[in-house]
């Protein structure tokens, strides 16, 4: 977003200037051509790599059923979609023309609300895989029968229903406007922007649950739910096969050479643990 009014249209100073000297953008041809070389290799990079992302995993519906693939087809669609919509749009209207904008009022409107749909597609489908990662590595006999496919699919499916919901209200406050007028009182056709319809104090308030939602409240989600999972990880590589040995009370109780057998007896154990954990995950 170039520039965001929140008041009426201004008069044109001078009528002699550019427009875009008057509304006071002005952005020179090396940056211009920099930030485009930049955008082609993003574009082409984050394109054809989350492309082959949602390929693999569509074709690998067949093979061995497992959870994780959903994640990943999930993050790959909120990624191509934003790649698709928003960088011909940027470089467009952004970067080489700032005005007017050519894509109109729903194409104002559907460009936010893109942009946000797969901002909160993309932070809420890391919470939920965060959530299953936690619960396969610290309760995995638990995961095995409560983490499904199906329930995964569910679970995506929410977190794209309130991406959807959570994004409305950009769609509702942005849109588009004129700049400046012309002598007569009439907008200048040529300064038409997509910008911030709302007022100051309401576009604050969007702001802070904006950032609260889309950014806080996932991201302390997500820092909690791997404290948990990686404490329990270092739990159980801290802890000997052979524990019940390391116990001056406990050998003493027990017969002589059963600490020995306790050794392979701990290992098999830990290697069921660990299995049961790779194949819940």
């Amino acid at each position: 977003m170039e520039t965001s009014s929140l008041w009426p249209p201004r008069p044109s100073p001078s009528a002699g200037l550019s427009l875009e000297a008057r509304l006071g953008v002005d952005t020179r041809l090396w940056a211009k051509v920099l930030f485009t070389s930049l955008y082609s290799l993003i574009f082409a990079l984050g394109t054809a790599g989350n492309a082959l992302s949602v390929h693999v995993v569509l074709k690998a519906r067949a093979g061995r059923p497992g959870r994780l693939r959903y994640h990943v087809l999930s993050l790959a669609l909120s990624a191509l979609l934003l790649l698709l919509v928003s960088v011909p749009m940027e470089l467009y209207n952004f970067v080489w023309f700032h005005y007017p904008w050519v894509f109109g009022d729903l194409g104002c409107r559907g460009y936010y609300f893109v942009r946000e749909l797969c901002a909160y597609a993309t932070v809420l489908s890391v919470a939920s895989l965060s959530a299953e990662r936690c619960l396969a590595v610290c309760q995995p006999l638990r995961a095995r029968r409560l983490l499904t496919p199906r329930r995964t699919r569910r679970l995506l499916s929410l977190v794209w229903v309130a991406s959807l919901g959570l994004a409305l209200p950009m769609a509702v406050i942005m849109g588009q406007k004129h700049e400046v007028e012309r002598a007569d009182g009439e907008p200048e056709p040529a300064s038409r922007v997509c910008t911030v319809l709302v007022s100051r104090a309401t576009l604050q308030v969007f702001i802070q649950v904006n950032v609260l939602v889309s950014f806080v409240l996932p991201l302390a989600l997500t820092a909690f739910l791997n404290g948990i999972t990686v404490n329990h990880l270092m739990a159980l590589y801290s802890q000997e096969p052979s524990w019940l040995c390391m116990s001056s009370a406990g050998c003493r109780t027990m017969p002589v050479g059963s600490c020995t057998a306790t050794s392979p007896m701990m290992d098999g154990l830990m290697s069921s643990m660990i299995s049961i954990t790779i194949s819940t995950w």
